[in-house]
Formats: C-alpha cells, sequence, structure tokens
C-alpha cells in the first residue's frame, strides 16, 4: 500500500476500486479452475494473502480446522465468507490511506470494528451469520467516512459528530452535508461492486420500524439483520456518546423490544465490547485506541448495575401504586404542556398585517413545536427576522427553542448585524448544549432605506428568492447549524429585494406528506409557490401552502413553519 494521502480540497471523490480487490471478485467465476486462480492471485499478492490467511486461521474465523491455503479456507467456509474477510481487509487499507485535518482515523476504526463485533454477538444470540453480521456492521458507517472524504472542509465538525448518539448525527449529517452516509455507502458498494445481499438492509438501517421494511419488500431475516445493525450502532456509541445514561437505556430497551434479552445480558453484551475489539483489532492488523472500561461508563452514567431484590407481592403493590402516580402525573403532565403551549405560543410575533413587509406561520405536529420565527422592529426602522427548527421533539426542544428565541431578539436590539448576532448566539448555545441538539436558523435584517436583506443560513434548508420574471435564487447554508461548534464564523449573503418576495421554511415544508405516500419536496414548493395567485396576500400565499399538508388525512410528521418577506406598498 502507498504511503498515507492528504486529501485534496478540489478532488477528494469515491475512491477507486483496487487491483486486487476486483481481482478476489472474480474469483467466484472460476468455478472450474478455482484452485489455480486463487494461486495466481496469491503469487501476485503474497503478503496480503499472508495476513488473510493469518485472520482466517485465528479464533475470529473460527474454522474447525487450520488451512494452509486459501483455496483450502474456500472449500471449507465458501468464496463468499472468505470475500467478506478480504473485501473488508481491502476497504480499511485503501481508506485508512487518507488523512482529513480533525478526523481521528484510529477512532473511526476502532467505532467500526465496535459495530462489527456488536452486530457479530447480537447476531450469534438470535440464530443469524455471524459473519455476515459482521461484515454489514464493519461497512455499515463507510458512508460516513465517505462525507468527509467528499468535504474534507468539514473535518474540524468530526469531533462532534462523534460525540452525538445515532439520530442525533443522522440529523446533524443532513444539516451539515445536504447527505446522509446511508446514501454514499450505498454508491460506494454499488461503484465496487461488493456485498449486493446486505446492501438494501443497510440503506434502511436507521429506519428500522415494521412497516417500513415491509414496504421495501424485506423477508424477516432481511429484517432482523437490518434491526441487528441499527442496534450495533447504538451499542457502539455508549462508548462515544456524551449522554451516556440516555443511550445505555436505549441500548437496553432495543435489546429487549427486538430481541427480548433481559437486562442482564444487555450489560454482558456492552461490558464484552472492548475485550473483543482489541482481540479482532488484532488479528485484522486495525490500529485503534485504549478502550474506557463499561465499568466507567455505567459510573460515568450514575447507573446501578443491580436492581434490589424484591418479592412478588412488593412488586405488585409498587405497580398498583406506580400505576396510580402515573395517572396524577399524566394530567399534571398535560396540564402543564398545555400552558407550556400557551408560553410558546406567546413567543412568537403578533402578526402586523398586510402593510407590513414580514408574515410568519407555525403549524405545531405535537403539542410542543421546535421551530419558531420571529421578527421585530429596531428604532431606524429596519428589521430583524428569523425563523429557526431544533433537533429532536419535546420538551427539550421546546426550551431550547424558547432561549434561542429569547436571544435572538435580546441580542439583535444591540447588534446590528446578522453574522455577528449569530456568531454570539452560538456561543452561548454551545455553553450549555445537552443531548448533542443543535439549531438550523436562517436569520436576516431587513433595511427598507436600502432595499437590501442580510441575510445568514445556519444549516437550514435553502431560503427562496422568488422574483417577478419568474426566476427563483437560493440562499443555501454557509455555515453549521447553532450550538455544534464555538467560534463558528457566518457570512451574510445582501440581497435586493425590489419586487421580490422571500420565502424561508423549516424542513417540515419540504419533507411534509400531501399524501400517503409523497412529499411536497424542494421541486413541489417551487411549483406550488409560482403557481400562487399573484394578488394574494402574504397572509394568503402561507395558508395556501400549510393546506396541503393539513388537509389530507395524513397526520403531521413534522413541525410546519415558513415566513415572508417582501417590500409593504
Amino acid at each position: 500500500m502507498p504511503a498515507h494521502k492528504t486529501v485534496n480540497l478540489n478532488a477528494p471523490g469515491m475512491p477507486d476500486l483496487p487491483a486486487i480487490a476486483r481481482d478476489f471478485l472474480e474469483l467466484a467465476q472460476h468455478t472450474d479452475d478455482m484452485e489455480q486462480a486463487v494461486n495466481q492471485l496469491m503469487e501476485k499478492y503474497p503478503q496480503f494473502f499472508q495476513r488473510l490467511l493469518k485472520i482466517i486461521n485465528s479464533d475470529h474465523f473460527n474454522l474447525t480446522t487450520k488451512v494452509q491455503t486459501i483455496y483450502q479456507a474456500i472449500n471449507l467456509s465458501g468464496i463468499e465468507r472468505v470475500t467478506q474477510i478480504a473485501i473488508i481487509q481491502i476497504i480499511y487499507r485503501t481508506l485508512n490511506q487518507y488523512k482529513i485535518f480533525g478526523l481521528d482515523m484510529p477512532a473511526f476504526w476502532q467505532d467500526s470494528l465496535r459495530r462489527a463485533v456488536s452486530a457479530k454477538m447480537v447476531g450469534e444470540l438470535i440464530g443469524l451469520d455471524a459473519s455476515l453480521c459482521f461484515t454489514a456492521g464493519f461497512i455499515q458507517d463507510i458512508g460516513y467516512l465517505l462525507l468527509f472524504l467528499e468535504q474534507p472542509d468539514k473535518g474540524a465538525l468530526w469531533s462532534e459528530f462523534r460525540k452525538r448518539e445515532p439520530e442525533a448525527r443522522l440529523s446533524m449529517e443532513q444539516n451539515i452535508f445536504n447527505l446522509q452516509h446511508d446514501a454514499q455507502l450505498s454508491i460506494f458498494m454499488k461503484a465496487w461492486g461488493i456485498f449486493p445481499q446486505i446492501k438494501t438492509q443497510l440503506t434502511h438501517h436507521h429506519n428500522c420500524s415494521k412497516s417500513n421494511l415491509s414496504d421495501a419488500g424485506f423477508t424477516e431475516l432481511d429484517k432482523q439483520l437490518c434491526k441487528v445493525v441499527h442496534c450495533a450502532d447504538w451499542m457502539t456509541s455508549v462508548y462515544t456518546a456524551d449522554d451516556k445514561s440516555y443511550v445505555i437505556n436505549r441500548c437496553r430497551k432495543m435489546l429487549s423490544d427486538d430481541f427480548f434479552m433481559e437486562p442482564y445480558r444487555a450489560e454482558e453484551l456492552l461490558e464484552a465490547i472492548p475485550d473483543e475489539v482489541d482481540l479482532t483489532a488484532l488479528v485484522m492488523g486495525i490500529h485503534v485506541h485504549e478502550h474506557i472500561a463499561f465499568s466507567q461508563i455505567l459510573y460515568e452514567a450514575n447507573i446501578r448495575l443491580n436492581e434490589d431484590n424484591v418479592n412478588f407481592q412488593e412488586l405488585t403493590l409498587r405497580l398498583e401504586q406506580a400505576l396510580d402516580e402515573r395517572d396524577r402525573l399524566a394530567k399534571e403532565i398535560n396540564r402543564d404542556l398545555n400552558l407550556a403551549r400557551e408560553i410558546q405560543q406567546s413567543l412568537l410575533p403578533a402578526s402586523q398585517g398586510d402593510g407590513f413587509p414580514v408574515n410568519g406561520i407555525n403549524i405545531s405536529a405535537k403539542i410542543l413545536s421546535g421551530d419558531f420565527y420571529d421578527f421585530f422592529e429596531l428604532d431606524n426602522g429596519d428589521i430583524y427576522f428569523n425563523l429557526g427548527d431544533v433537533s429532536g421533539k419535546g420538551v427539550n426542544a421546546a426550551l431550547l427553542m424558547a432561549k434561542t428565541c429569547s436571544l435572538f431578539r435580546c441580542l439583535g436590539k444591540r447588534i446590528d448585524e446578522p453574522a455577528q448576532l449569530m456568531y454570539e448566539i452560538n456561543n452561548e448555545l454551545c455553553e450549555t448544549s445537552i443531548h448533542g441538539m443543535f439549531v438550523t436558523m436562517v436569520a436576516g435584517l431587513y433595511r427598507p432605506s436600502k432595499d437590501e436583506v442580510h441575510l445568514v443560513n445556519a444549516g437550514n434548508p435553502p431560503a427562496l428568492l422568488f422574483l417577478e420574471e419568474g426566476f427563483c435564487q437560493e440562499f443555501e447554508a454557509t455555515a453549521p447549524p447553532l450550538g455544534v461548534m464555538p467560534d463558528t464564523l457566518y457570512t451574510k449573503s445582501i440581497i435586493k429585494l425590489g419586487s421580490g418576495s422571500l420565502y424561508i421554511y423549516s424542513d417540515g415544508v419540504t419533507e411534509g406528506f400531501v399524501n400517503e405516500k409523497s412529499m411536497l419536496e424542494l421541486g413541489g414548493l417551487f411549483k406550488l409557490i409560482a403557481s400562487m395567485d399573484k394578488k394574494l396576500s402574504p397572509v394568503e400565499r402561507l395558508k395556501l401552502i400549510v393546506n396541503k399538508f393539513t388537509n389530507t388525512a395524513q397526520p403531521l410528521r413534522d413541525d410546519v413553519t415558513l415566513l415572508l418577506l417582501e417590500k409593504s406598498e
């Protein structure tokens, strides 16, 4: 293998299939002269096959008999299993050549091995092919590395991604890269022509609900493998995520709900990961860091290892008491949530009527909303406005929404540059960030005297400027969301508004379902806005867009929020 490469900002791209991988994949075609084909390859790549033979004869591969040649291994365990180990080695040696500023490659491969051994252990316990589970776990996040190879300037954010749990990281990927690692992995597997038997399961492993898997035509075995790699992702995050208590409890529930495992067995699996990773890394020649012990993780998470022993009568009494307490608390929570909703609604600005340049609308999918918008006029006649979307749902998102709103309104009255305002808000949010939460936001300052809009987009879908001539200009995100990385610099776009209409929206608009199976998407939003009667008032146009989601039988899956800015008459 050549020396390490430093990724060129202008030309990272998708790594080409190495010649050794192509030659190995072609072995399956040599049904009549397999032994000769294998021997020729061993002569062509002697060092690689020496290491491969060592792996095959290790406890990791678990052959009943030691073998002298790769051909013997193929006869004993089949070409598919040997190919899995060979391709894993080639992937590691190909991608490990690259260096990206800010990305810790040994830590990335350590996480890949954690997913692999976690998937293998769970797969063994439920009767799946352990070797295939190991392979799926190892490559399931290769797309994550490919995202950084394509956009290496984002490398400084890698540590922020790594300390978030899988769902938060997936949302952050979409906002930072405008892509997700599942899609990149699918492209990579297709380009290399590898592991077609698990490609679809890996593509769906973040979306393991039974209905979705059935729609994708999954067999029961497909569903089980999909759930295994999904669970392996969460088991790995026990060792990397900041909020370990939340992640451990999520793993326990997942192992119980999907695989019917008792809590003690779940902890046994989590505790076994470090030793399994170290042994596997040693056998496969993969350099990793030292592990933190699971006992230390439990200590940090303040989780008790063993529950008190109680008899059946005590459990019954406690259950009855708990049910009564649950009903009482449910009433209190509903009352508090409704009060919180009223307070949250009061944070939204009152409509100033169609004569005012800025109008907004917010429809919450739940009792509390994670979306928000705001606008207010400064003493000099300039108008500040924003639209934001907090990652996650529920009370946490609502509280972060309230904090961000307050910061925007308070700081905006003394900072007259949106880029500087976003810089200050971001630093404030980074100081108290929890659960890997962040805020995507578009903020701007409209200066009627100059007919200018100073606009900053931090991780939000692109703002759309519709002009009278029928053209539309997009203003995409130029910086990560708020609350991700302190001291981020934000750049502004200066827009001449003229007779145009500036639409800003949350992802609940483009990802909202207009019928049972179809989302509106960006193209649908373009067409909807372009087709609207120009005589409609701003408020009427916003309501027309919202009606696309609220006038269907499908319940809202995400908050829908829009802001419209145009010059008043």
